[in-house]
């Protein structure tokens, strides 16, 4: 492997998994700038700062791990193995196309949900917002201000409910479909009185 510049090794690794593609680690480089990315975005979607520090965590992980590899592969080491930080097929269990056939109308309902949000991030906000301003309609704009955070809190409780729900019915309301063994000398009994 060629040793990579120490200086665009440095300026690389300010940049969440840059640092991890100049060294050659693309798949890691990629998991760590996704997984940065996505805590950002869940934090300004969600309106949670503090989400903010975990990608805090992740930039510094990255950052040192940028140099860790850099030298490993000095130093002669064994480097570790270019992979992703979440292996792709094992949440799916190495079967994609059965997954997205088995869950069709769950990834019909996320796809219908970010068009929805698309739709009124871009064009409906924008008016309601103009009649808050025009008319001075400021329970509009507190409703406004808060309904990103307030649909995914309903929905999160909603999805939460479901889930116990589910568990709670399974639990007490379908009977079990085996019989438990209960010994030979049992069934040599029971044989007896009939």
């Amino acid at each position: 492997m060629k040793r990579k510049s120490g200086f665009l090794t440095f300026c690389f690794a300010f940049c969440p998994g840059a640092g991890q593609m100049y060294q050659g680690y693309m798949k890691r480089g990629t998991s760590l700038l996704v997984l940065f990315m996505l805590i950002i975005m869940a934090g300004v979607l969600l309106n949670l700062t503090p989400l903010g520090l975990f990608s805090l965590v992740v930039w510094m992980y990255s950052f040192f791990d940028t140099f860790n590899i850099r030298s490993r592969a000095i130093a002669g080491e064994a480097v570790p193995e270019d992979a992703w930080l979440v292996d792709p097929e094992s949440l799916a269990g190495g079967n994609w196309k059965r997954l997205v056939e088995k869950r069709h109308r769950v990834l019909g309902i996320a796809l219908i949900a970010v068009g929805v949000y698309a739709l009124y991030a871009n064009f409906i906000a924008p008016a309601l917002w103009g009649l808050v301003y025009t008319f001075g309609l400021t329970w509009l704009g507190t409703l406004l201000s808060s309904l990103t955070t307030t649909i995914v809190a309903v929905v999160l409780i909603g999805f939460g409910v479901f889930l116990m729900k589910g568990t709670e019915t399974k639990a007490s309301g379908q009977e079990e479909d085996y019989v438990a063994f209960r010994g030979a000398d049992d069934v040599q009994e029971e044989n007896k009185h009939e």
